[in-house]
């Protein structure tokens, strides 16, 4: 019999627990590589980088538009709030950024993932009043070059979303889970994650729900029907886009309470960094939840978002502001999937 019980093995001793912090670095380094060369080629474009032009004949109502100014600074608020209580007040008193600035710092590493969204088809509208210098889809592996790729993704708003549905939501869903359990002390892990998740579904929900409403700052251009709300209209919506978020959420809760119930420096996602050298182990444990946070992003929210779009038969009636400036006079079908002649 194999000397350690398993078939094959031999005499070779047992590997071990190695744990996925150098694969998930390592993963962490090619992202912020890949994200280097994506928004030094976009910057560099003179056709792609700079405010896009906002083509007509519609008119954003002046109200939508103070709305957007407002969710523009509110987000800004949000993000530079996080950054202090998450990474600067931490780093000021112990010399360390805890896991919640980590995933801080990591959703806006993830954030050149957004555009994702419309790698394929023009599945995200972006609003032209947003505050923008364009978008780095052109230069996005896998881009299909019919595809639009002169629209208004916002500088603004956009990142802190990265920011509040990741770490805002751990940190909050972690929060009142302690107290479940003080309250219940029974509760399985089960049942506290699946109220995790209903209140993580009901958060983007009516978030979402309320910025496309008030301010127009983005809409669901094309969706897959039977999972959507107000088909047809300009305010539709994608039901699994809240159950999407609402799973990466529970992934980085998931993240956050382990790490509570270890050591500082040691959440299962940074299990392995002992392996390296002390003076690489902060390194390391860094990029470790980069890669960490764009797994999740990619693969539990834009690989089956991207999916469902794109198999989707659901056209928003879009006004003119929510189209590539490139759609001019171009039907909204047409548009959102490339079937037209560039100019």
């Amino acid at each position: 019999m194999p000397a350690y019980g398993v078939a094959g093995n031999g005499d070779l001793p047992p590997m071990g627990r190695q744990g996925p912090a150098s694969f998930l670095a390592l993963i962490g380094a090619l992202w912020a590589a890949l994200s280097v060369y994506v928004v030094l080629r976009w910057v560099t474009d003179g056709t792609q980088f700079g405010p896009v032009e906002r083509i007509g004949p519609d008119e954003m109502a002046s109200w939508r538009v103070a709305a957007l100014r407002v969710f523009e600074l509110v987000s800004l608020a949000v993000m530079f709030g996080f950054f202090w209580w998450s990474c600067i007040k931490p780093w000021r008193e112990t010399g360390r950024i805890s896991l919640d600035g980590k995933f801080v710092i990591g959703g806006l590493v993830g954030f050149t993932a957004d555009a994702f969204l419309n790698v394929h088809n023009y599945l995200f509208a972006w609003n032209s009043h947003n505050v923008n210098l364009g978008v780095w889809v052109k230069y996005l592996p896998f881009h299909n070059p019919d595809a639009p790729s002169q629209y208004g993704e916002s500088l603004i708003w956009g990142p802190p979303m990265y920011i509040y549905f990741c770490a805002g939501v751990a940190i909050l869903a972690a929060h009142h889970a302690v107290k479940l359990r003080r309250r219940w002390p029974k509760l399985s892990k089960f049942q506290i994650f699946v109220a995790i998740f209903v209140f993580e579904f009901w958060f983007d929900f009516i978030i979402e729900n309320l910025a496309i409403r008030l301010t127009h700052g983005y809409a669901y251009a094309k969706t897959y029907e039977p999972l959507t709300l107000w088909a047809g209209e300009v305010h539709q919506f994608p039901v699994y886009e809240s159950v999407l978020v609402a799973f990466v959420g529970m992934v980085f809760t998931w993240a956050r309470m382990e790490a509570m119930e270890r050591p500082p420096g040691q959440s299962p996602i940074e299990i392995g960094v002992e392996r390296w050298r002390a003076s690489l182990q902060g390194v390391v444990g860094h990029f470790a939840v980069y890669g960490f946070c764009v797994v999740t992003l990619v693969f539990v929210y834009h690989l089956p978002f991207n999916w469902l779009g794109t198999i989707g038969d659901s056209y928003a009636d879009l006004p003119s502001y929510l189209m590539p400036s490139e759609c001019e006079g171009i039907a909204v079908e047409d548009c959102v999937t490339g079937n037209f002649d560039k100019p």
